[in-house]
């Protein structure tokens, strides 16, 4: 069963005439529009692509750019990116050497839910999950439906930590498909302050805490040494977390030094762990619905130093079909894996969200149609934000200051949460 792709008439809206002709044409498996001047568009269906017969001029990309800007207020930001506010859709510039527009890649969003069914039981219970996986094989599309599944239940007490604005979307409006969660965005460093987009990430996830109050944090793409000591620190002192870091198995993530604080520092020379794994579970995503689950990552960690395969649970999802499960022992025998089902409460709690996202859907239209949008537009002239709110200390310069700040913010967290 093919799962449409979200809002793209939004995309479709912008294109040339006949470059939408030739992508409607292909929708089922398109991934990604690939358009450059002098040259035919070419579209991305997964694992293969197809060119158009007509070469995209000079008026074709000034025509899209145009109809960003007319009839969507988005403009390119510094670091190349556009997207229509309230749609997963990315859209980024190829430049030539002197900042002149010759080219465009627009990926394209799926959402597909349900993908998290059959772990989301497990994640109910409040286990918190490493996931694994490399680029393009829909982590990030996970991610998004445990989101959606864990707001739910959870609403505003889900933060999202958006690193890259790929799980919520550009724009300053996040998508419906979140739910009443809050997205948190990175903002654009200034090098002038000697700012970096990871010192700009850790920053986010201390204000996720410090402001927000989080229950559940939830991050894209960890993979900086700042951003793995926030969330260490988040995850010790037992506030939830999902976030995603790359890999492709459990292996690699061992083998990356930076990620050792995540997963309880392991002692590559003496086969052992110097600590525990900060969440509960792993699971590494092989491709398009294929996940291998490890249901204890500290045992699949012990297995992994010593040389050894820990049983992992293997689940393929296709949209519409019966979802499989396998348990898989070291010696690569298979046995069928009967996976907790959903509870009544829980499928309750989701059709009143997928209500709510409906009229959030409606309400969106109405709010651009209006124009309120092209009131604080996507790109905003002058000097950047500050880097904190006044609210905020600075955040300290080495790990060790910072996993010590964290700690009493969240033990002061705690105190005030107790009840008096």
């Amino acid at each position: 069963m093919a799962v449409p792709i979200d809002q793209f008439d939004k995309i479709l809206q912008v294109l040339p005439a006949w470059i939408r002709l030739f992508a409607k044409a292909h929708s089922d498996t398109l991934e990604e529009i690939a358009i450059q001047e002098g040259r035919p568009p070419s579209l991305w269906l997964g694992d293969r692509f197809v060119e158009g017969e007509k070469l995209v001029s000079k008026g074709d990309l000034e025509n899209i750019r145009s109809k960003l800007k007319g009839e969507f207020s988005v403009e390119f930001r510094e670091d190349g990116r556009a997207g229509i506010s309230g749609t997963l859709h990315r859209i980024s510039a190829i430049y030539d050497r002197y900042g002149q527009l010759i080219g465009m890649t627009i990926r394209l969003a799926r959402i597909v839910k349900g993908l998290a069914d059959p772990i989301m039981p497990f994640i109910l219970s409040g286990k918190s999950l490493l996931i694994i996986g490399p680029p393009g094989v829909g982590k990030t599309t996970l991610l998004r439906d445990v989101i959606r599944q864990l707001a739910a239940v959870y609403g505003p007490k889900v933060v999202i930590v958006d690193t890259s604005n790929e799980i919520g979307g550009e724009g300053r409006v996040p998508h419906p498909v979140l739910g009443a969660a809050k997205r948190l965005q990175v903002r654009i460093p200034n090098p002038a302050l000697g700012e970096n987009h990871l010192m700009m990430l850790a920053r986010t996830y201390y204000e996720a805490v410090a402001n927000h109050g989080p229950q559940i944090i939830v991050g894209d793409e960890v993979s900086s040494r700042d951003d793995v000591a926030v969330v260490e620190t988040i995850g010790r002192r037992g506030v939830w977390a999902v976030v995603t870091v790359h890999g492709r198995v459990l292996e690699d993530v061992i083998g990356n030094p930076v990620l050792h604080p995540l997963i309880g520092y392991p002692d590559l020379e003496a086969k052992r762990l110097l600590g525990a794994p900060v969440f509960d579970m792993a699971m590494e995503v092989r491709g398009r619905g294929l996940f291998h689950l490890y249901l204890s990552l500290e045992e699949a960690l012990k297995e992994a130093v010593q040389g050894r395969r820990a049983p992992y649970i293997r689940i393929r999802f296709r949209p519409g079909m019966p979802t499989e499960a396998f348990l898989v022992h070291p010696d690569g025998r298979e046995e069928p894996y009967a996976l907790p089902p959903i509870s009544e409460e829980h499928l309750r709690m989701a059709a009143i969200a997928e209500e709510r996202e409906k009229r959030m859907y409606q309400a969106l239209q109405g709010y651009r149609e209006g124009g309120r949008e092209e009131e604080a537009p996507a790109s905003l002239p002058g000097p950047p934000p500050p880097p904190l709110p006044p609210s905020s200390p600075p955040l300290p310069e080495t790990r060790k200051e910072r996993v010590r700040l964290f700690a009493s913010l969240l033990a002061r967290k705690e105190v005030s949460e107790s009840p008096s």
